[in-house]
Formats: C-alpha cells, sequence, structure tokens
C-alpha cells in the first residue's frame, strides 16, 4: 500500500514534471537562439543573483512549512496561522532584499562583469515579492500531499511565460533589447502565476472564521527555516561565483571579454539544461520522498527506510545512463542541431558524465534533508567546493569553459561519496558497494549502446540531421533497454497466461 502511494505520487509529480521542463527546455532552445551566446550569459549571470536572492525566501521557509502542516493537515484552523506567519515572514523579507538592491546598486554593478547585467537583475525584482507570496501556497499543498495542485501550477507559471514573451517580442526593438524582454516575460509569469494560485487556494480552502493568530508560528517558523535556509543559501553561493570567476579566468588566460561571456552562456545556458534533464524525473522521486521517508524514519521502520534508498538509487543510475551514452555519441551534433552552436555539442559530449554525480548528489541530499541532516549536507557540499574553486582557478588556462564541468562533476562526485557514508551511519545501510557495482554493470552496457549511436549517425548521411538524430539514439535507446532487460538490470513483469 505505501509503495503503491509513492509510487502514485511520483507518476503525478513526474507527468507534471516532464511537460513543464518540455515547455521550458523548448523555451529555452528558442531564447538562446535569439539572444546569441553572450547576450545569454549577461541574461544568465543576472538571473544567477536572482537565484540567490529566491533562494532566502523559497527553500529553508517552504520545507518548514510543510512539515508543520503535514503533521496536522486537517487542523484548519493551525493551517491558516501557519500559512499566514509564512507569508508575513516571505513577503517582508522579499521587500527587504529588494531595497537592499535599489540601495545598494553600485555594489552590485561591481560584483557583473557586464554593466548590462544590473539592469536585468531590477527587472526580476517584482518576481522576487511574487515569488514570496507563491512558494508559501505550495508548501501548504506540499504538507497537505496534493501533488496535482504542486505541478498544475508549476505547469501554469511556465506556460503564461511563454504566452507573455510572444507578444513582448513584438514590441521589443521599441523600448528594449532581447535579454530585457526575456526578463520581463520572467517576471510577468511570475506575478501571474502568483495570482492564479491565491485564487486556486482560496477556492480550495472551506470556511473558516476562526481568529487568525500567527505571532506564536513566527518565531518558531523563523528559528526552524533559519539553518536550512543558511545551508542552501551557501550552496546557491557557488553558482554566483563560478559565473563570475569564469570569464575573469578566462579572460586571465588571454581570452576576449566577449568570448569569455558567450562561452559562460553556452555552457550555463545550453549545455548544462541538457545535462539536467534526468533530473526532471529524479526531481519528482526527490519531492515524493521527503514526507515519506520522513514518516519511516519518524515510525523507526529502517528496513523499509533502507529499501526505499536502495530502490531510488536504483533507479538514479538507471535514469542517468539513459542519457550518457545517448550524449557521449551525439552530443556534437544535438548541440549543432538544437543551438546552432557547434560548440555547446563539444561540451556536451565532453561533460556527458557529470549526469550521473549531479543525479546521485540531488537524490542523496534530498535522503539526508528527509533526515534532518542539512548540516551535513553543506559540510559535504563545502568538501565539494574545495575541489571546485581550485579547478576553475587553476584549469581555464588549460582547458577553457570545459573547467566549469569538470570542477562540477569531481565536486559531486566527492559530495556523493560523502552523502553515502552518512546514509550508512545513520541507516546502519551497507549497500554502497552494491550502488557501485551497479554503477560498473551500466559502464559496461554503456559502451555498445554508445558505438552503435555513432555508428548509425556516421553511416545515415544522407537524413536530415533531425531525422538521423531520432533514428540513431532511438535504436541506441532500445538496445540500452533491451540490454538492461537481457542481464536483470531492469525486470518487465509478463502476464501469465
Amino acid at each position: 500500500m505505501y509503495m503503491r502511494a509513492f509510487t502514485k505520487s511520483v507518476l503525478v509529480i513526474t507527468a507534471f514534471a516532464v511537460l513543464t521542463r518540455l515547455i521550458g527546455f523548448v523555451f529555452r532552445i528558442f531564447l538562446s537562439r535569439l539572444l546569441g551566446a553572450e547576450m545569454l550569459g549577461v541574461y544568465q549571470m543576472a538571473l544567477n543573483i536572482f537565484m540567490i536572492l529566491l533562494t532566502i525566501i523559497s527553500t529553508g521557509l517552504p520545507l518548514v512549512l510543510s512539515r508543520e502542516v503535514a503533521k496536522e493537515p486537517n487542523n484548519s484552523a493551525r493551517t491558516r496561522n501557519i500559512t499566514v506567519a509564512g507569508l508575513f515572514i516571505s513577503v517582508t523579507t522579499s521587500l527587504l532584499l529588494c531595497a537592499v538592491v535599489l540601495i545598494g546598486h553600485n555594489l552590485f554593478g561591481l560584483i557583473f562583469t557586464d554593466e548590462r547585467c544590473l539592469a536585468i537583475l531590477i527587472i526580476t525584482l517584482p518576481a522576487l515579492v511574487a515569488s514570496s507570496i507563491y512558494s508559501v501556497l505550495r508548501s501548504v499543498w506540499w504538507g497537505e500531499k496534493r501533488f496535482m495542485l504542486l505541478g498544475l501550477t508549476e505547469l501554469i507559471e511556465q506556460v503564461v511565460r511563454v504566452l507573455l514573451f510572444v507578444p513582448l517580442l513584438g514590441v521589443t526593438f521599441y523600448f528594449a533589447n532581447m535579454a530585457h524582454v526575456a526578463a520581463w516575460s520572467f517576471t510577468g509569469a511570475c506575478i501571474l502565476s502568483a495570482i492564479v494560485v491565491v485564487i486556486i487556494f482560496y477556492c480550495c480552502r472551506k470556511s473558516d472564521k476562526t481568529p487568525i493568530q500567527p505571532r506564536q508560528y513566527i518565531q518558531p517558523i523563523l528559528k526552524a527555516a533559519t539553518p536550512i535556509t543558511g545551508v542552501r543559501l551557501f550552496s546557491s553561493l557557488t553558482i554566483p561565483l563560478v559565473t563570475v570567476l569564469l570569464p575573469l579566468r578566462l579572460m586571465a588566460a588571454g581570452w576576449e571579454n566577449n568570448v569569455a561571456i558567450a562561452h559562460l552562456g553556452i555552457v550555463s545556458g545550453m549545455t548544462l539544461p541538457l545535462l539536467t534533464i534526468p533530473s526532471t524525473v529524479i526531481s519528482s522521486i526527490a519531492t515524493a520522498l521527503v514526507p515519506e521517508l520522513s514518516n519511516l524514519i519518524n515510525l523507526k521502520q529502517w528496513p523499509a527506510v533502507r529499501r526505499q534508498i536502495r530502490t531510488v538509487l536504483r533507479f538514479t543510475v538507471f535514469i542517468s545512463f539513459c542519457f550518457i551514452p545517448i550524449y557521449l555519441a551525439l552530443g556534437v551534433p544535438l548541440g549543432g542541431f538544437l543551438y546552432d552552436n557547434s560548440s555547446s555539442g563539444i561540451y556536451l559530449a565532453r561533460s556527458a558524465w557529470v549526469m550521473l554525480p549531479m543525479s546521485l548528489n540531488q537524490i542523496t541530499n534530498t535522503t539526508l534533508n528527509a533526515m534532518n541532516r542539512e548540516n551535513i549536507t553543506i559540510r559535504n557540499f563545502a568538501l565539494g567546493t574545495l575541489i571546485l574553486l581550485p579547478i576553475i582557478w587553476f584549469m581555464p588556462a588549460v582547458i577553457g569553459a570545459d573547467a566549469v564541468l569538470l570542477g562540477m562533476g569531481l565536486a559531486m562526485t566527492l559530495t556523493t561519496i560523502l552523502n553515502l557514508l552518512e546514509i550508512r551511519r545513520v541507516t546502519n545501510w551497507h549497500g554502497a558497494g552494491a550502488t557501485l557495482g551497479t554503477i560498473c554493470s551500466y559502464l559496461a552496457l554503456a559502451v555498445p549502446v554508445f558505438a552503435m549511436g555513432y555508428f548509425v549517425f556516421q553511416i545515415n548521411t544522407t537524413l536530415p540531421t533531425v531525422l538521423n538524430l531520432i533514428l540513431s539514439s532511438g535504436l541506441a535507446e532500445l538496445a540500452f533497454m533491451g540490454l538492461c532487460w537481457a542481464t536483470n538490470m531492469i525486470t518487465i513483469p509478463l502476464k501469465r497466461q
């Protein structure tokens, strides 16, 4: 019964996540072609700083609110007080952050290597306030396990962003550049999505005339959310740090400023979105895993906890290897076809392996968070950063912008190993060796799959690129599934006669 409910939750979240990410992915391809590599790099630098500000209001607080609601999901009066307290904290914090940016804009101007970034950041500030409302109300649904509403509102936000971008694009030549249009569409989507969430939230609530008394919840919520936010904030600081550091180190190695920013845009705006495709499914598992695993731990059902961990780790490895051999074989033509940029495909093929530590790092972090081990995740992340930053500093002179992807891969490999050791210590789970064996088995299967994808693409020189990519990747994926089934890496239940 438990696994059936968990599987149903994962399927619901995954269905919405795949559709949402698909729309976002297509939009990102369109945006990258429209902006070009250099302007995409400028836009990405500004958006990374915005994401740091968003981390402060949309990480620790929603997690704590969802936990509090989950304790008594049927207590409507308590949920109302928690919701109001959460809104007070998040909206106040977002307004303060907006004031900091506007008052200290000169300081933010110094952070950016390109002065165009500051204007884009200021355009996105209203989205910060809207997101503060949006994240709190959705965290209540998270605690109530209303995954359908979570997925639906996320999908609405993505659709609204695309629909807003089209009319804004038509008047861009009159008042702004393309990056400003992208920023305005992002801000407008956040505002409209927040309005939609407020309306749905209000309509889904039962009438309750109990007086609101949120004061008693504000301090406990802040006390619980602050360390979690600190952990996530520290983690998030790495991305903009790399965003600022990489162009500087590339220029120190002799690259022109516009070329350095362009390659930053290629890596962060073109290659990384392709590398994070497996996270669509894995994030769905993570969303459903937190409340379920927390419940099992509270009940001290350690055998069930260990089975759950083993299952999600095996599935995470499987999902990663669904893409790794395909990207290795077809990364170069795939990047060229999607973005009309050969460099993005080269980066993709070279960094395909990064998907495995990236995915495992994501799921092991979620597992530790469900165990209330956020302090361990920040420690492990900090140790991983000790690898990342020296690579970003020294390696651009040797391997160029590939240093970012190499540093990320090695840092997340170390973090994942440390996370697994902590999970083993807490749960008395001894499956790390089995996980390594699973990875080695999939590596062996990836070799013929890579060879098939590469060979099929090379011999079909008369086919259009898009058809050749579909044929090559499709046959390679079928070969991978067949090999997994033949070696019992996956099982397909057959109906008995």
